[in-house]
């Protein structure tokens, strides 16, 4: 067909029409067989009775065309009425780029509003080698078309014939059908179907598919095929439309129904709920929030924007997720003017978050404080312990988030009881404890994902490198960064990627790599001034002025970055980086004139700062230094004895002291200012010295449904605990396991073990899942000769599906070797 030449034609669009059962949709798909032969490049983009403006088939064309772009970005909070010149110019821009398009239009509506449609598109194409397959019922003319117009005749080679085929339906498929026509959504995928009829549905539309009774929009995605809908009688399918629209956003609510298995049906599902004023609309539109902030759902937000305003002259319900969706992908200063107008409690929590984002920690705390409290909002609560985490001010924020978990869980909503374990896998980072950090973290992450909410992994994912970088872990923690920064990037978080650089550099000083930490550092400081994120600035200035010490050598713009940084970090609110910086500046000008005031008041400054925030670390440090001032000869004796041989050594692991004692006159370890630890904490776990505890080890990197997974047990107990000796008559113990899930554990009896620090003992179960998932397992540590319980552990394994096969022969487990 000459249409399908290459180069330009003077009429790219092409029209297909006929009625309903014409087959206009197997004669379209038949020419496109010809286009994809000749290497055009494929658009399907279906033209949804729900698209009630041109502007959303726009819309559409562009999410088919790749992400979206940055100029679009910036209008989720513009009016409504600037999107429609932009999307033109957008969308011609990419069609200009790369292979010929043949973009297909399923479904154009008859008279005007098609005709309308076909020439903003035609528009559109100016200028690129784009064509337009368009199908439709009736043919448009009008000033201004200039198509190709060819009709399908009813009783040709492509007629259907759907009608008679429901009669040989099996009873399954014949009542998805007579849902199908009587619910007022179009688009929707199998589980979207499934959650309609209560059943799976898989089937079902395989065979009405077969049968011609569906038509596929794009991949995985369904409607019926036009006879079908013509057949129902309008008022049935609007009565029993929208009682099926209520049916559909209970399954979702009560958890019946998977938001992620089809987010643009739900997403249109709520602005008919909107429209129609139903009690559940705003619950469902909570639960879709992941779903549409960020890039990954900015089209679909942007679509229920415009559809709001052309069908109620307002988008009010979606103001306040377009100015989220606006702050999250990189814009806070924005969102912030689109919040204020607004009274609402909701806009005064957002406006908090978004001055957090800003680094305004004082005033994100103060609109806190203005919200009323009715009743426990976990959302508020779990934002004033990530402030106050954000300050190092950490007195009562346990508190909180055990409070905002209990209000998210009295509510049924898992996405903020995630955001708080989140928090507090922060604030157990923040205390040195490592273990129970990584544990939160890895389930508030696993939560995100289940919710759809990648906005969340990409925040978890970044923390839990951080645990990582406190380890000691640091090529495992830059190689956790660079993947957390890439979700960051997808989301279009301009903010948490540069978070995830600032620490990347942060884990290359620790590496002594100070080239490429310089060289990061720097470029975070920039983004962070770009967004902008003050106190994102004010710890990269902070690092800067830190890294010619850790590198041992001179620069004349160490003092500058630190002065900045601390003039930032009081603006900011934040005493804990003010601290920091104002002990740094006071050692540095100690290293730079010896001979001067050795007893720098500024150190009694940051001692101040350290012991309000309950810091007895930093206050530590910051006396150890000024002491260090006195008598030259006493300077290293009195190093060791008020700092490592006292206070210090309980509050860090050994590898942040390390180079501390190895180069007695050098910086404070860089790793010092990650933490806020908790006096007598246990080094290694944050547990008191005078307990003990039990340590799992899974020793195979995964575990799959493939093969079983070692899971090795010992008892740890701390150097306070009357077992941490060697002597003879220490209890022997028995360990059990116990699966809580479809999973088999080896030996299924208790095994013997006996606990010592020198000489541990230990245990090796083999774990054997039936099915893929999240498992838990009960661990349970008993006195061996009284049967008392001492001890149970709950942890959890991911398991991943297998390739087959069973657990080899050779992993049978045994205990260990006896002490």
């Amino acid at each position: 067909m000459r249409w399908l030449t290459g180069g330009r034609v003077r009429r790219p669009v092409l029209e297909l029409y006929g009625a309903p059962g014409a087959g206009t949709y197997a004669a379209a798909s038949r020419l496109l067989r010809h286009a994809e032969i000749r290497a055009f490049d494929v658009l399907r983009v279906p033209v949804l009775r729900s698209d009630v403006a041109p502007e959303l088939t726009l819309l559409r064309l562009l999410e088919a065309l790749g992400e979206a772009p940055e100029p679009l970005i910036g209008t989720v909070s513009a009016a409504p009425d600037v999107l429609v010149p932009m999307l033109t110019a957008l969308c011609r821009e990419q069609l200009r780029a790369g292979r010929c398009h043949v973009v297909v239009l399923h479904g154009v509506p008859a008279g005007e509003p098609g005709a309308t449609l076909l020439r903003l598109i035609a528009r559109t194409l100016h200028g690129t080698d784009t064509r337009v397959l368009a199908t439709t019922a009736s043919r448009h003319t009008g000033t201004g078309l200039r198509l190709i117009s060819r009709r399908v005749h009813p009783f040709g080679e492509d007629a259907v014939r759907p009608v008679p085929a429901r009669d040989r339906l099996r009873a399954p498929a014949a009542a998805l059908l007579d849902v199908l026509t009587r619910w007022a959504g179009e688009e929707f995928t199998v589980p979207v179907a499934s959650a309609l009829r209560g059943t799976g549905c898989r089937t079902a539309v395989g065979e009405l598919y077969t049968g011609g009774l569906l038509q596929q929009t794009r991949a995985g995605r369904y409607r019926l095929h036009p006879a079908a809908v013509a057949e129902a009688r309008p008022a049935e399918r609007t009565d029993a439309g929208a009682a099926l629209d209520r049916e559909l956003a209970a399954a979702v609510l009560e958890g019946r129904a998977d938001l992620r298995d089809g987010p643009d049906a739900y997403a249109d599902l709520a602005v008919r709920l909107l429209c129609a004023h139903e009690p559940q609309a705003t619950a469902l539109l909570r639960e879709l929030e992941p779903h549409l902030a960020g890039r990954h759902g900015m089209f679909r937000l942007l679509r229920m924007k415009q559809s709001l305003w052309h069908l109620t002259g307002d988008y009010e319900p979606v103001r306040l997720l377009a100015a989220v969706s606006t702050r999250e992908t990189g814009n806070p200063t924005t969102a912030s003017r689109v919040l204020k107008p607004s009274p609402s409690p909701r806009a005064a929590l957002e406006e908090a978050v978004t001055r957090r984002h800003l680094g305004r920690l004082a005033a994100a705390a103060i609109t806190l404080d203005g919200i009323p409290a009715r009743t426990p909002d976990g959302w508020v609560l779990h934002t004033q312990a990530a402030l106050q985490c954000d300050m190092g001010t950490l007195t009562g924020v346990d508190r909180l988030l055990r409070r905002a978990v209990e209000a998210h869980q009295v509510r049924g909503d898992r996405r903020g009881e995630a955001w708080a374990v989140h928090h507090y896998g922060r604030l157990r980072l923040l205390r040195g404890d490592t273990e129970e950090a990584r544990k939160r973290l890895e389930a508030a992450r696993h939560t995100f994902a289940g919710l759809g909410d990648l906005h969340g992994v990409a925040w978890s994912s970044t923390e839990l490198a951080r645990v990582a970088l406190f380890d000691g872990a640091h090529e495992e923690a830059i190689e956790a960064l660079t993947r957390a920064r890439d979700l960051h990037r997808r989301n279009h978080d301009v903010r948490g990627a540069t978070w995830a650089l600032l620490y990347t550099g942060f884990a290359e000083a620790e590496a002594l790599d100070f080239e490429s930490a310089r060289e990061h550092v720097a470029q975070a400081f920039m983004e962070f001034w770009g967004i902008p994120d003050r106190l994102g600035a004010a710890w990269a200035q902070h690092c800067l002025g830190l890294l010619p010490g850790l590198a041992r050598t001179a620069s004349p713009d160490a003092a500058f970055f630190l002065r900045r940084a601390h003039t930032d970090f009081v603006a900011t609110g934040c005493p804990h980086g003010q601290a920091w910086s104002a002990l740094e500046l006071a050692e540095l000008g100690r290293r730079r004139d010896p001979a001067g005031d050795r007893r720098d008041r500024r150190y009694l400054d940051a001692s101040r700062l350290f012991a309000a925030m309950d810091d007895a670390a930093g206050e530590r440090w910051a006396r150890t230094s000024y002491d260090r001032g006195g008598p030259t000869g006493l300077a290293f004796a009195r190093r060791r004895s008020l700092g490592l041989k006292g206070d210090l050594e309980r509050f860090y692991p050994p590898h942040v002291l390390r180079a501390y004692v190895e180069w007695p006159d050098g910086p404070i370890p860089l790793a010092a200012r990650y933490t806020v630890p908790e006096p007598g904490a246990h080094p290694d776990s944050g547990a008191p010295p005078s307990l003990s505890r039990v340590r799992l080890v899974l020793l195979d990197d995964e575990a799959t449904t493939s093969a079983a997974a070692r899971i090795a047990l010992r008892v740890d107990p701390g150097p306070d605990h009357p077992w941490s000796t060697r002597a003879a008559d220490l209890p022997w113990l028995t360990a059990r396991a116990t699966p809580l899930t479809a999973a088999d554990v080896e030996p299924t009896h208790a095994v013997t073990l006996k606990p010592s620090p020198r000489d541990p003992d230990g245990a090796e179960f083999l774990f054997t899942p039936r099915r893929a998932g999240r498992h838990r397992l009960l661990f349970t540590i008993e006195h061996s000769a009284t049967a008392t319980v001492l001890q149970q552990v709950e942890t959890y394994i991911d398991v991943t599906d297998g390739g087959g096969g069973s657990p080899t022969a050779t992993l049978s487990p045994e205990a260990l070797r006896r002490a």
